[in-house]
């Protein structure tokens, strides 16, 4: 990618932190909507339990966006993105590591409001880094981000179900 004038290599360090941080939390969402089906079959979930695993992270990503822009306006962006995405990981292990649906929905509501964190820094220090035409080429390169992360997911969401699923008996790998 060209540098714009004025744009140097520490802003490209920004940016490619910001886009690979962005598009891990909205590559999040994307990945469990194919798994549903199987994540509530292992655990027993209701329809309900679903429902929440699945709307509860976009809820609370959702509802952080505003307040924590505005923390980050107030405190600094750089320990408010790192605070988040620590959570964010806390949260994602816990998920996937967790024994029932309420562990799961627990740690998705976290992992959302963790990621609306992060992404409200996110833009933020795009914003604060980037000016003039460097500023909008930053700020579009997130949205391709954000939609590459979206495209993605539910093939990568079929690829983890389809490699972490439980092997049938006569099947390949009982050979």
């Amino acid at each position: 990618m060209a540098m714009l004038p004025g744009e140097d290599r520490a802003a490209r360090r920004v940016l490619s932190v910001c886009l690979a941080a962005g598009a891990t939390t909205l590559l999040d969402q994307a990945v469990l909507n194919i798994a549903v089906p199987s994540v509530r079959q292992s655990l027993g979930a209701s329809a309900g339990d679903v429902q929440w695993m699945v709307a509860g992270y976009s809820l609370t990503f959702g509802l952080a966006l505003v307040p924590g822009g505005s923390l980050g306006d107030l405190y600094g962006r750089k320990h408010l993105f790192l605070a988040g995405m620590a959570v964010f990981l806390l949260a994602g292990i816990t998920a996937a590591t967790g024994g029932g649906p309420g562990t799961l929905i627990g740690a998705r509501l976290v992992q959302g409001a963790a990621a609306g964190l992060v992404n409200s820094q996110v833009i933020g220090t795009l914003q604060d880094v980037f000016h003039g035409p460097a500023r909008g080429r930053a700020l579009g390169m997130y949205a391709v981000a954000a939609g590459v992360a979206a495209a993605l997911g539910p093939p990568l969401g079929g690829a983890l179900v389809a490699g972490l699923a439980p092997e049938r008996a006569g099947g390949p790998a009982s050979c």
